[in-house]
């Protein structure tokens, strides 16, 4: 699987900027055109620019699989028709930031505890299979993990017990790592698909290693 470091605005910490799943990403309006190509050529996806809560961060406040996206529904009208043309939406009325509070896939979703009864009974009018916890100590699960169809990447402060309980859970392997020299919030500074991964330009060949290691136990059945 290809790696590639990047800055997105700038910034190291990329995977709060842009959301991607397997063929889609979503990423600022104002990203520049050298870095969409980057883009395009490592996660194979069609990339188009969008705004969420008319800000950059679009990580922070949504979450993507294949299938569909979670908005909040203080989004603006305009920005989910945007994003409606390239992907089912689906409006979960809350006041939270939803990607700061949930990961998913295809098929399963993890939920803060921080998440409303409500609000994950919105989420669960989806077909994905949810569990609702904590991880690493923190309620910010959107930052803790990033979960593909295939494996997972954690935190490095998760206990062994919670990666076991994960594994179960997701049906999928993983690993964990820092990234950005020793960002444990490692969703905040990778983004990832089935076909590549991009990190932030301070990420160490150490904690590539590590990444690619834990995305990639599909290829090494």
């Amino acid at each position: 699987m290809n790696i590639k470091k990047l800055k997105l605005l700038g910034s190291n910490y990329i995977g709060l900027f842009a959301i991607t799943n397997d063929k889609l990403c979503f990423v600022p309006r104002t990203i520049e055109a050298k870095t969409v190509k980057e883009i395009e050529k490592n996660l194979d996806v069609k990339v188009v620019k969008a705004g969420i809560y008319n800000s950059s961060l679009l990580a922070v406040f949504s979450k993507m699989n294949n299938k569909e996206i979670f908005l909040p529904s203080y989004a603006d009208g305009k920005e989910i028709e945007q994003i409606e043309k390239e992907i089912k939406v689906r409006v979960i009325h809350t006041e939270h930031a939803l990607g700061n509070l949930m990961e998913l896939n295809d098929s399963r979703a993890i939920l803060s505890k921080t998440l409303s009864a409500n609000d994950v009974k919105q989420i669960n009018t989806s077909d994905l299979d949810t569990i609702q916890t904590n991880i690493a100590k923190t309620d910010a699960i959107g930052s803790s993990i990033l979960i593909t169809n295939k494996a997972f990447l954690i935190s490095t402060n998760a206990s062994m017990e919670e990666i076991k309980k994960i594994e179960q859970e997701l049906n999928i392997m993983g690993g964990s790592s820092t990234a950005n020299t020793g960002d444990a919030f490692i969703r905040n500074s990778v983004l990832a698909n089935i076909n590549g991964i991009l990190v932030g330009e301070q990420t160490t060949g150490h904690e590539i290693a590590r990444i690619d290691e834990a995305l990639n136990w599909e290829e090494r059945k």
